[in-house]
């Protein structure tokens, strides 16, 4: 089973927002499309930043093309992390592989591996702990909202075992 890059652009793009100019981020990073980090080498480093909620004209914003672009290009990043933490990676279910990589996408693989027991429980397909363990987190508890709606998506998968 392989990722749907496509399907992962819409979750992603629904957790993360989607602004199409320069903003920073809660991180204070200048940030653009979904997610991205503008790096010193980007063509959008240039860009002034401006409020995540202002509007800008078209000139100091990326189009959708170059949105989707960044965003295939970070997400690759997400699914080769998930692809290094999980050994079983190909033989997990398609939705969990899905919430993996929204989760690595949002807090990088260092900050996914570091979920010991939640990983070990990803190895066994122990959905049921994985969602306890997701549940028993910082990062629960920073993001409560997108945690909570992966938390169920990995319920699901539990439901469907039983």
């Amino acid at each position: 089973m392989t990722v749907d890059v496509k399907k992962l652009y819409q979750e992603i793009a629904s957790d993360e927002g989607k602004v199409l100019h320069a903003y920073l981020c809660t991180e204070g990073h200048p940030t653009i499309g979904i997610g991205h980090k503008i790096l010193h080498t980007d063509p959008e480093a240039a860009l002034p930043v401006r409020n995540a909620y202002d509007s800008a004209p078209e000139e100091d914003s990326i189009t959708e093309h170059r949105c989707y672009e960044l965003f295939q290009e970070d997400v690759q990043l997400a699914i080769d992390g998930c692809q290094r933490i999980y050994s079983n990676w190909e033989e997990l279910p398609q939705e969990a592989q899905h919430v993996l990589v929204n989760m690595c996408f949002q807090m990088g693989p260092t900050g996914l591996s570091k979920f010991k027991h939640m990983n070990q429980a990803v190895e066994d397909q122990a959905w049921g702990q994985v969602a306890l363990e997701m549940d028993d987190s910082r990062w629960s508890r920073q993001t409560p909202e997108r945690s909570k709606r992966l938390r169920l998506r990995m319920l699901a998968l539990a439901d469907r075992d039983d």
